[in-house]
């Protein structure tokens, strides 16, 4: 086929003037080596107008081959994390930083992840965390180009403080300190350079024994919550103390068989007794108690009891007389205007017979053979009285026989409709001999209330036994 005229003077032209264009041109800015392009030639024939004559025209063919660009890769680590400052209440962590970056937070050893959304954050829910507590954050890309590492530190949460203690009072002659607080939650107490830890109990109440300090130390106090919250710093400062103690109370008198002095005082004060001159000490226990050993005393010896505290305060001096042996086995009372000394086991510390019926010895004011006294009492729950006539006293065979006289024996009627019966009298020769015969621990005892209506017996308790023999001993018999 025929090529048009014009085309064929194009493409002549070309091959004269232009020699070969380039088959690939390479884009802006690409620095990729471009590989030569192989050519081959091949011939068309040409027929010319003018002289009609043919002409072979060579024809150039190229051949490139395609090449892919290399994708560079990404080595470029995201930047560090943005992380909220987290509270010891927190709840959540908000961390911002490159969107579908892999967060991983870590947490006391363990290690918790979350992916960056397209808002640029992500919200870690926690539970709250003690102040002081690290967390460590950091991103991951997903080419696993690893993020520098924020780090934030659990913070106080001022408003959730708890309660601040209180301290007590505390002077120069104190050997303890208290302070008052939220139960069941830990306190640091300061005094001077001594640091002291513990817990408040369930009633709020921590005391720690402490040495005696100066006028003017520096005491503190801090409450702290399981999650690390601090309350308020509480400062005070120890005070001299210019207030006396209180006079020492004895649990019991001192006797001729005592071989030492027991009682209460001001915690951790210092008891001291003076017995003809000679000064005898003893420290009181924090619970107030004190024990406080001195040689047997004769019936009748003087002795000064004083109380000193911390400080040198001394209390008013007491005077302590040595009693009888017996003088602790009985009450001293003032009953319907009497003033009785009575054995413990068979009256109350009121004067009021402790069993039902009762056959007993007494004093009217101190113990003597001539203050001594014994009293027949029956109490009948029922109402009916026996109407005392005799009282017998069996021992074995043995036996010792009282007359009573009716006009004797008083009679009380109570409101749940009992009856009491009471006789009292004072014992004659005859009967005391009797007793001292006759009456001992391992004997059996019988009373016997011989009535103008009906006859009571009963056997003595040990109790009973024990106040007759006691009683006879304390009058001198």
């Amino acid at each position: 086929m025929k090529q048009p005229k014009y085309l064929s003077l194009f493409l002549a032209g070309t091959l004269v003037i232009g020699g070969f264009s380039p088959a690939f041109v390479a884009a802006e800015g690409n620095t990729e080596t471009v590989e030569p392009v192989e050519q081959t030639e091949t011939t068309e024939t040409v027929e010319q107008p003018e002289t009609g004559e043919t002409i072979e025209t060579p024809v150039s063919t190229e051949t490139q081959e395609e090449t892919t660009p290399e994708v560079a890769a990404d080595v470029t680590a995201p930047n560090a994390p943005v992380v909220s400052a987290p509270l010891h209440t927190s709840t959540t962590l908000t961390i911002q930083g490159e969107v579908g970056a892999k967060a991983e937070i870590l947490i006391a050893g363990k290690t918790y992840e979350r992916v960056i959304r397209t808002n640029g954050e992500a919200v870690f829910s926690m539970s709250p965390q003690p102040v002081g507590r690290i967390i460590d954050v950091r991103l991951v890309d997903a080419s696993g180009n690893v993020s520098e590492t924020t780090r934030v530190i659990v913070a106080e949460d001022a408003s959730a403080r708890p309660a601040a203690p209180v301290i007590g009072k505390v002077d120069n002659s104190s050997r303890a300190i208290e302070v008052k607080g939220t139960p069941g939650l830990a306190v640091t107490v300061t005094v001077g350079g001594s640091t002291f830890n513990g817990t408040f109990d369930a009633n709020g109440n921590y005391r720690r024994v402490i040495a005696l300090q100066k006028v003017g130390t520096v005491l503190t106090a801090q409450a702290k919550k399981p999650n690390g919250a601090l309350s308020v710093l509480v400062k005070s400062t120890v005070v001299a103390d210019t207030v006396a103690p209180n006079k020492a109370r004895l649990s019991q008198a001192v006797t001729t068989v005592s071989n030492g002095i027991a009682g209460t005082a001001e915690p951790l004060a210092t008891v001291i007794v003076t017995i003809d001159g000679k000064a005898y000490t003893a420290p009181v226990m924090s619970t107030g108690k004190f024990v406080l050993p001195i040689p047997k005393q004769p019936l009748g010896k003087k002795m000064s009891l004083v109380v000193r505290d911390g400080a040198g305060n001394r209390s008013a001096a007491e005077t302590l007389t040595v009693q009888h042996a017996l003088f602790n086995n009985f009450h001293r009372v003032n009953f319907d205007g009497f003033r009785l000394t009575l054995h413990k086991e068979v009256f109350a510390t009121n004067g009021w017979v402790r069993y039902n019926e009762t056959f007993a010895p007494l004093f009217f004011d101190r113990p003597s053979k001539a203050n001594m006294a014994f009293l027949l009492n029956y109490i009948a729950e029922d109402g009916e009285m026996v109407d005392f006539k005799r009282l017998r006293i069996r021992v074995g065979n043995a036996s010792f026989v009282h007359t009573i006289d009716p006009y004797d024996v008083s009679y009380d009627e109570y409101d749940d409709g009992s009856v009491e019966e009471t006789y009292l009298f004072e014992p004659d020769a005859k009967m005391i001999a009797f007793i001292k015969q006759h009456v001992r621990p391992e004997n059996r005892i019988v009373i016997t209330i011989e009535g103008y209506e009906y006859d009571y017996e009963w056997a003595l308790l040990g109790g009973e036994k024990r106040a007759f023999i006691q009683s006879l001993q304390y009058a001198g018999y």
